[in-house]
């Protein structure tokens, strides 16, 4: 009789071990099936324009989403986590447009996606429609050019930075200036919002960085740079550590609470940093510089990680902004000539080039959406580029490979239980 059970429990064991492995290729199949069905969405929200969110997954023939067996003796549940889709490097242009009376100096999308913002010579700030590319407001009051805009995390209030020697918050809803930060002696080039929306940091062709309380109305903090600012970017949501870059040539990372440097990174570059930006994950800082080069550094360590470079590339302003992929695989900056260069940082190499700007590129950015990007360059042009039919053409034939490999596993899954 002891035998008998003691053989019945091996059985069990055994059978318990063949089930959970054929869950597991179960789950495996359904998991290819829903990243098809993700990819699929991808490939229709970009072509459309339109965003596809919280779409549930529902697993074909009946097949559920994730099979569990309790492990031979333990209990325990296995369970599966989501993969998200990739980013889309936009190629194609869908709108053209030239909605200035001069030279634009800056363009920064929102933090949603839905609107993108320019500032130029002519005084003004304009926001845009993402999709339709439709001037939705003319925000004015600087006196003299704007050289760089910003949102708020809220997406309700734009600032702008001017050669004015001040900056200036716009309130989105009434298009009236809510603040004038003035203090700096010189031309302003950066102002950007905290994570929070509380604080405002500038930085000056006047070799100061300046930190704004918004409730309290006055700067708190002015920090001496040494340098002129081109660009300076809060490094977490309270604004207590930035990182700027300068006229000569180097990287600086501030301690807001003593006014004092914590690092100072001399020789990356040979020419004027001209844009400074933080990774998605706030783990690296991307700096785009005159001397045709651009620097991946590593927070952590404060060591240069990549140097990105093409044959072709120049920077075409000494305020050219390049920026970050929302995912955080690509960084992409404009030339000289007009061309668009994307560099995969994940593979050290260009990626892709696009051209159809004719006039040096004065800053690109990529839309938190993923398949856009707003351009401008010098001769007052904007241009909404999306990842194009080629792309999602490419989306759409690994969908339906997707399918194909999941019918195909499916269909020897059930033979091999027939057997």
């Amino acid at each position: 009789m002891k035998d008998l059970e003691r053989e019945n429990g091996q059985l069990l064991q055994r059978w318990l071990k063949k089930m959970n492995e054929e869950a597991e290729k179960m789950n495996e199949a359904n998991q290819f099936y829903e990243s098809a069905l993700e990819v699929h969405a991808k490939a229709l929200e970009f072509q459309s324009g339109v965003v596809i969110v919280d779409k549930e997954f529902t697993p074909m023939n009946n097949v559920p989403k994730s099979i569990t067996f309790p492990e031979a003796g333990t209990g325990t549940i296995r369970t599966r986590g989501k993969d998200f889709g990739p980013v889309i490097i936009p190629t194609a242009v869908i709108k053209k447009i030239t909605p200035h009376d001069g030279e634009i100096h800056s363009i920064a999308s929102s933090y949603d996606g839905s609107m993108f913002a320019t500032g130029s010579a002519d005084k003004t700030i304009k926001i845009f429609d993402s999709t339709t590319g439709q001037v939705k407001q003319t925000l004015s009051g600087s006196i003299q050019s704007i050289m760089h805009v910003s949102f708020n995390n809220t997406n309700e209030m734009v600032a702008g930075a001017s050669n004015d020697n001040a900056a200036r918050l716009w309130h989105l809803k009434t298009g009236r200036i809510r603040l004038t930060l003035t203090g700096h002696v010189g031309k302003v080039y950066s102002a950007r919002f905290n994570g929070d929306s509380t604080k405002v940091i500038t930085g000056s062709h006047d070799r100061t960085i300046k930190v704004w309380d918004l409730q309290k109305g006055y700067c708190i903090r002015t920090i001496f740079s040494f340098s002129s600012c081109n660009d300076v970017v809060p490094l977490d949501d309270e604004g207590t550590t930035l990182v700027s870059g300068h006229l000569d040539n180097n990287l600086r990372f501030w301690d807001v609470r003593s006014g004092k440097d914590i690092k100072e990174l001399t020789g990356i570059h040979l020419g004027q940093i001209t844009s400074v930006s933080v990774s998605p994950d706030g783990a690296k800082v991307l700096t785009n510089s005159r001397d045709n080069t651009l620097k991946i550094v590593d927070l952590r360590t404060y060591d240069v990680e990549q140097t990105l470079h093409s044959d072709g590339y120049k920077t075409g302003a000494n305020w050219a902004r390049a920026c970050f992929s929302p995912d955080g695989r690509y960084v992409a900056a404009g030339s000289l000539d007009g061309t668009i260069f994307y560099w995969n940082i994940q593979k050290s190499k260009l990626e892709k080039t696009t051209k159809d700007h004719i006039a040096p590129i004065c800053g690109v950015s990529w839309s938190p959406r993923g398949g856009q990007l707003f351009s401008a360059d010098k001769d007052r042009t904007v241009c909404i580029w999306t990842g194009g039919l080629s792309s999602g053409i490419d989306y759409i034939k690994d969908f339906y490979l997707e399918i194909y490999i999941f019918f195909l596993i499916v269909i020897l899954l059930r033979f091999k239980l027939m057997l």
